[in-house]
């Protein structure tokens, strides 16, 4: 069995390759946001939740593509875009113009 700080499990990583990405992009909020989260003694779920959000601004800023927010990443590119990442980005983006039609 392999282990070591440089050894990636794989299937394990592949539920929290967002808040890696987070990490990676932007690791003030990641550590501000698992600090926040460690002091008011919420569970691991809440915070891997939590992560999703800054990513989806993120891609927002980006228009709206998570892919290439992966691939410009050297630590990003070996790993897929999560599913429910990409669900959330459409969800939000569907959202985001949908309310610009209302409006005008």
């Amino acid at each position: 069995k392999k282990a070591g700080a440089s050894y990636i499990n794989k299937p394990k990583m592949r539920h929290y390759v967002h808040c890696y990405a987070l990490h990676c992009l932007d690791e003030d909020t990641s550590n501000v946001l698992r600090r926040a989260f460690k002091e008011r003694g919420e569970n691991v779920g809440a915070w891997r939740q939590a992560c999703y959000k800054p990513l989806v601004s993120m891609a927002a800023h980006q228009g709206w593509d998570i892919d290439a927010i992966f691939n410009a990443h050297p630590r990003l590119t070996i790993w897929y875009v999560p599913t429910k990442l990409r669900q959330l980005c459409h969800a939000e983006r569907s959202n985001t113009v949908g309310s610009a039609t209302v409006t005008t």
